[in-house]
């Protein structure tokens, strides 16, 4: 069991709860999660992702890789357009942030960026 940014996640089969509650994750979706929690806080290539989840044929499909972190980070993250949690790592693939400041269940957002 990792424990990370007020998430369990269960590194065996990629579940994930956050306060006793249960995330309601694909297949798909928990095995990329757990992709990431077997090496948290290190990079995991795109390609090795892609071929564990979803075979060798999909190797070289980063679009399609693309798409399925954003449904994974849309459900884990307070905010997904600036993930805290799961990062990607340009040229080479994503990682789960082990220091991710925890989530507390309200979306943070940035002052108005004004001046007093």
């Amino acid at each position: 069991m990792l424990r990370v940014n007020g998430l369990q996640i269960d590194t065996k089969s990629g579940e994930a709860s956050r306060q006793g509650e249960l995330l309601p994750l694909t297949r798909k979706e928990r095995l990329l999660l757990r992709e990431l929690a077997v090496r948290p806080g290190r990079a995991v290539r795109a390609e090795q992702m892609l071929t564990n989840v979803w075979g060798a044929s999909y190797r070289d499909e980063l679009p399609y890789l693309r798409v399925w972190m954003s449904r994974l980070r849309s459900k884990l993250e307070p905010d997904s357009s600036g993930p805290a949690l799961i990062k990607t790592v340009q040229g080479i693939g994503y990682l789960l942030d082990v220091g991710a400041e925890p989530f507390t269940g309200a979306v943070q957002r940035s002052g108005s960026g004004r001046r007093a």
